[in-house]
């Protein structure tokens, strides 16, 4: 009963997000692997990363790398490597999302940067927004 209740508090308060993050990052992974490049491990400072821009677009009800700030901003120190962001909306799974992202040239050039090490994916739900979920990436070397 006490294991019950920990994993619906845990569900409520959006504490169970790492089993998320690093399927996420498999997904990522499996698709670089076929094209000959590194695997990427979840981190969760990019999650917050992308948190807080999937957030932001939700809010705001559109997508835009701009809601929440500039890109440079968002990922302050790291800027020294390379870094990318990839956004969508109205894909209700990460398996749909990777799909267009896969399917877009400059999403794909994100998600294939060499050398890429750490990945960060967030999405929010809005059920009053047409696009009903707004997902955010971020990939770094």
């Amino acid at each position: 009963m006490m294991i019950r209740l920990v994993l619906i508090a845990a569900c409520l308060f959006g504490l169970a997000t790492s089993a998320s993050a690093d399927d996420y990052a498999s997904q990522i992974s499996r698709y670089r692997r076929t094209h000959g490049l590194s695997t990427v491990k979840a981190d969760a400072h990019l999650v917050a990363i992308a948190l807080r821009q999937a957030k932001a677009m939700s809010a705001a009800g559109k997508v835009s790398h701009f809601v929440a700030g500039s890109f440079v901003s968002r990922i302050g120190e790291l800027r020294d490597g390379k870094a990318a962001e990839n956004l969508a909306a109205g894909f209700l799974t990460f398996r749909e999302t990777l799909k267009q992202w896969e399917d877009s040239p400059g999403h794909r050039e994100n998600l294939l940067m060499p050398g890429a090490r750490k990945v960060g994916v967030a999405s929010v739900r809005n059920p009053g927004s047409p696009y009903r979920m707004f997902w955010a990436m971020v990939i770094t070397d």
